[in-house]
């Protein structure tokens, strides 16, 4: 983040949800890091989807850099039951004049040979969680297709990208 400080940053992902009830749901969400792995800044969980193509559905998270980030995490979780895509992950920030320019992230659409290469998976425990690739995309190849059964609440499966 050096030299970006206070510029306004944009992360998109196309996700294709098949929840098993009305409280099932993606929960996408950014936080801003300091050079401490555990000095947090704080989170931006307030993301919209700004479009639908068919299935799928583009959520977007928006924030400004803080002046004391070294990085920012972006979060996926899936909270309940039933089968999510996720796909074409896309990061923009400003540049000097305030246009957004997208930023390289290694394997955004998740098309790597390792399903999963540039990622960390939490360790918490998902009974009944399946964690695959699948050939049903918005964007490219393949997409990542996270399924959970039977989860009680509070139990989830956490994405990272750093």
């Amino acid at each position: 983040m050096e030299g970006l400080k206070e510029r306004p940053y944009h992360f998109e992902l196309s996700v294709k949800e098949n929840p098993s009830d009305t409280l099932s749901k993606p929960r996408i969400y950014a936080i801003q890091v300091r050079k401490g792995k555990e000095d947090l800044i704080g989170k931006t969980m307030v993301y919209a989807v700004s479009a639908t193509n068919k299935d799928w559905k583009t959520y977007s998270v928006d924030g400004i850099i803080d002046n004391e980030a070294t990085r920012i995490w972006l979060y996926i979780a899936v909270n309940g039951n039933g089968e999510f895509y996720f796909d074409n992950l896309q990061c923009s920030i400003a540049d000097v004049n305030g246009t957004l320019q997208e930023k390289d992230l290694s394997n955004p659409s998740f098309e790597e040979k390792k399903l999963l290469n540039g990622y960390y998976v939490s360790d918490k425990p998902g009974k009944n969680l399946q964690i695959q690739p699948s050939s049903i995309a918005s964007d490219g190849k393949q997409s990542l297709l996270i399924t959970t059964a039977a989860q009680k609440p509070g139990s989830t499966r956490i994405l990272a990208k750093n």
